[in-house]
């Protein structure tokens, strides 16, 4: 949704493919209820190669499956400013048939750290509300880090009550202004679409001490004024316990 609002993407996408936005729940009535076969078929393909939560497909004429890339691995959210640049990298494989997978990056290139070594920082458990799409509604949560002076990582374990909503999850830096509409380009690091009982975490390097500002609010597919509860569990490895891949 957030590359949506890129007018390279926009262009892309209007001259290279027939477009469409579907819910999950719409398509067993457009496989059992359509009047045209093809529609019937479309459906199906779609339905039988969806993943949870946001499914990127891109079909061809034959209704065959050139790509199907979860929403939330374009990258993941580490990378989280790199997804218009994958989106159109993405498109552009996907227009010429090829298939361009990012779902396989992983935590792999992050610095490996000793998690035995990590201080609680604190705990906060919260409710968040859907905005619907389009808009932000952010509960935040104030992060204090300045008694590491000498910086490290900030990791952010996220977990999703068992209400309705979906949680999505974007940390600012602590004076940002959080925004109340559109994709949150400030955002320092994300986890997205959590569904309810699952898990998430955010990891941030931080090169000193500093304040943060977590931003919990529903995910756009979500119904509008929908609400959850969650729970993050706030913690710091310290820079100085921190082992690089090049130490390791």
């Amino acid at each position: 949704m957030g590359p949506l609002s890129n007018s390279e993407v926009i262009k892309t996408l209007n001259e290279n493919f027939v477009n469409t936005c579907v819910l999950l729940r719409d398509l067993s009535e457009l496989i059992e209820g359509s009047d045209t076969e093809r529609v019937s078929l479309f459906a199906k393909t779609l339905k039988d190669n969806y993943i949870y939560p946001v499914d990127i497909q891109v079909l061809s004429p034959e209704a065959e499956v050139i790509i199907h890339q979860p929403d939330n691995k374009l990258p993941d959210s580490r990378l989280r400013g790199d997804r218009v640049e994958r989106y159109l990298m993405l498109l552009g494989a996907a227009a010429k048939g090829e298939v361009m997978d990012f779902s396989s990056e992983s935590e792999e290139s992050m610095p490996e750290l000793d998690l035995s070594l990590r201080e609680e920082l604190m705990a906060v458990l919260n409710v968040f509300r859907g905005p619907g799409a389009g808009y932000q509604d952010y509960t935040p949560v104030e992060i204090d880090t300045t008694p590491f002076e000498q910086g490290g990582t900030l990791i952010i374990d996220i977990q999703v009550g068992e209400g309705e909503a979906m949680g999505s999850f974007d940390l600012f830096a602590g004076d940002a202004e959080l925004p109340t509409e559109g994709y949150p380009d400030e955002a320092l690091a994300s986890a997205w679409d959590i569904s309810p009982g699952d898990t998430g975490q955010i990891r941030h390097p931080f090169a000193c001490g500093q304040k943060f500002k977590l931003g919990a609010t529903g995910s756009w597919p979500c119904k509008k004024g929908s609400t959850n509860a969650f729970l993050a569990r706030i913690s710091i490895v310290p820079k100085e316990t921190e082992k690089t891949e090049a130490s390791s």
